[in-house]
């Protein structure tokens, strides 16, 4: 099934201060890195970023986006609204965290700047909105890449482009599901606040008022979990200003607007990927034992579950960290708790990616020893390609 969830994240202007190795270990560093060595770039997206100059899925440079998501027009270096309130107290405790931590992975300092912004309750600089597709469809895009590999070693160039040329569509598919996920989002959840005017006021209490802006989004596509396995999922990574439309002014995004859309986002995906992946490859779908969303006909729950560790990772920290609310409070968790305990099993239980280079083939290798070999078969055994294409077959 398609899952649409969020975080929020703070400061990315602390780090185009800070010499260029932290700014690799820091929240911007966690998406430029993965598109600097070997994932799919970002790209732009949104009427905040196109006022910006960026043109809808332009691909992103480190400069002007860290600028962005450090409030300052990269073209004029003019601060984009008003900053968030504490900044220098949340500035001084993250520098002196990280200077205790010289050696913290990206995750870590993702988990360091939150404990900074609990301690200032500081606003958060950017909200990612995570798509992550059905694992079916992520083992479908592994099967095409170990294909391109075997045709390779059988020095066999045309079908190595096909088997590519497959992958790379699957991933358009999945951009193009992103997008018109960001496109609902924008128009539904597109709002900042404002407290000007009587109309703002009920009685002598102002209470603000709601109205449409742009939003700034980069959006980047990364095809592996923390544990290796095929994972294909897009970080939405929303500016925390957005350009309101009736005055011209840059105010924070209303963040519980576009928390709320989470499910419409995830069914906008889920659809789009579902339809265009039976139209260009022939798949059928079949619902999930636990009713939630749909996986790839004739790809097993064994398969699935043999490329899902980061699942199983979690799920083991959760047990236990309920084991240990259940010992301190002396009651199991009820299902709200349940699901803060979930969350923190996330954090707790993840680790940084490997900072080297993505080796596609040597993944692909990988992943189909994982399956004893059978990696290759599942696309032909899944997929209808058409008058011709039907006669190519996975390369024993």
């Amino acid at each position: 099934m398609t899952i649409v969830s969020a975080r929020s994240g703070y400061d990315p202007a602390y780090y185009p201060r800070a010499q260029a190795q932290r700014r690799e270990r820091s929240a911007g560093g966690y998406y430029i890195s993965p598109a600097q060595h070997g994932e799919a770039a970002g790209r732009w997206y949104g009427r905040g970023a196109e006022f910006l100059g960026f043109r809808d899925g332009q691909e992103v440079a480190e400069e002007p986006y860290l600028k962005v998501y450090a409030q300052v027009d990269p073209r004029t270096g003019e601060k984009l609204g008003r900053k968030p309130g504490g900044y220098t107290n949340f500035g001084e405790i993250l520098a002196r965290k990280l200077a205790a931590e010289p050696h913290a992975t990206a995750e870590r300092v993702l988990e360091l700047e939150r404990e900074a912004a609990r301690e200032t309750r500081r606003s958060p600089a950017y909200t990612d909105t995570t798509v992550s597709h059905n694992k079916s469809v992520s083992v479908l895009r592994a099967s095409f890449l170990e294909n391109a590999r075997r045709a390779q070693l059988a020095g066999d160039p045309e079908a190595e482009a096909m088997w590519r040329g497959r992958a790379e569509r699957l991933s358009e598919i999945e951009q193009e599901a992103n997008h018109a996920a960001l496109e609902w989002a924008q128009e539904h959840a597109g709002f900042v606040r404002t407290y000007a005017g009587a109309s703002s006021k009920v009685g002598d209490q102002e209470t603000g008022r709601w109205e449409q802006a742009a939003p700034v989004v980069t959006t980047w596509l990364q095809g592996t979990s923390r544990d290796g396995d095929p994972h294909d999922h897009s970080h939405n990574v929303w500016a925390r200003m957005a350009l309101t439309l009736s005055d011209g002014k840059w105010r924070a995004l209303d963040t519980m607007a576009l928390r709320a859309q989470l499910g419409a986002m995830a069914a906008i995906v889920e659809s789009r990927i579902r339809s265009a992946l039976t139209r260009e490859f022939g798949v059928s779908w079949v619902a999930r034992d636990d009713g939630q969303g749909h996986e790839i006909e004739g790809i097993d729950q064994h398969t699935l579950d043999a490329f899902s560790k980061r699942t199983r990772a979690v799920s083991r920290t959760a047990r236990k960290l309920a084991q240990q609310w259940e010992a301190k409070y002396g009651r199991a968790p009820n299902a709200r708790e349940m699901k803060f305990i979930s969350n923190e099993a996330t954090y707790f239980s993840r680790h940084g990616k490997d900072p080297a280079p993505v080796d596609w083939d040597k993944l692909a290798a990988r992943w189909d020893a994982t399956i004893g070999g059978q990696l290759a078969g599942i696309a032909n055994r899944v997929c209808r390609f058409g008058a011709r294409a039907r006669g190519a077959r996975a390369i024993a």
